[in-house]
């Protein structure tokens, strides 16, 4: 192991603000990788997304030595440009891969309201997975079960008072924020969207 990477592991913890936005992250477009012991956050996004992507790199820029890398991939035969970058492995990365994956896939974790119960983590979930639905919102979340759905819809009621519903989706359940519920949910997490990340709630001032 790199001598200079090793004390930067050796001082490392996750902050609460860290914390919280990695259990958005997670929920979102984010991976935690396993490399050698310990596991490691992987953050990609298209490159239209780069605000997103250089503002998550800040925010775990004391344990991330890697700058943003920027590539092209080719998808189902179409040339897409990413951007991608992925941190060191820490034990602290570990208790969150044990909480949302059961093997190697994604899991929305029974204990959520007990996780999920920050309006950062919010934000940050939203900028990843959130889109404007006339005049709601959606919040795609196709990658998990009916059940864990569920979890995240009676989540929202019981940590931020916002009442969702749940609509199908090409065959998966997704939530559905409807416009009377939209500027309260806007309201909670507004401090923490990044600019270019405000259209995705409708009629937002």
């Amino acid at each position: 192991m790199n001598i200079k990477h090793r004390e930067i592991k050796k001082d490392f913890y996750l902050s609460k603000r860290q914390k919280e936005i990695l259990v958005g992250i997670i929920l979102g477009d984010g991976n935690l990788t396993k490399h050698g012991k310990y596991f490691r956050l992987f953050v990609k996004h298209a490159a239209t997304q780069v605000a997103l992507a250089k503002w998550k790199r800040k925010e775990f820029n004391s344990i991330t030595k890697m700058d943003l890398n920027f590539f092209k991939q080719q998808v189902k035969g179409k040339t897409y440009s990413f951007c991608q970058f992925i941190t060191l492995t820490h034990l602290e990365f570990d208790a969150y891969r044990k909480m949302f994956y059961k093997k190697k896939k994604k899991i929305v974790p029974v204990n959520i309201n007990k996780v999920l119960n920050s309006a950062l983590s919010l934000a940050v979930w939203i900028m990843d997975d959130g889109a404007k639905d006339n005049a709601g919102m959606t919040i795609q979340t196709h990658s998990f079960s009916s059940k864990e759905v569920k979890r995240l819809q009676n989540c929202f009621k019981k940590n931020f008072k916002i009442l969702v519903s749940i609509r199908r989706n090409k065959g998966k359940d997704i939530l559905y924020i409807p416009k009377d519920q939209v500027q309260n949910l806007y309201q909670l997490v507004r401090e923490y969207l990044l600019p270019e990340y405000k259209y995705k709630f409708p009629l937002t001032p």
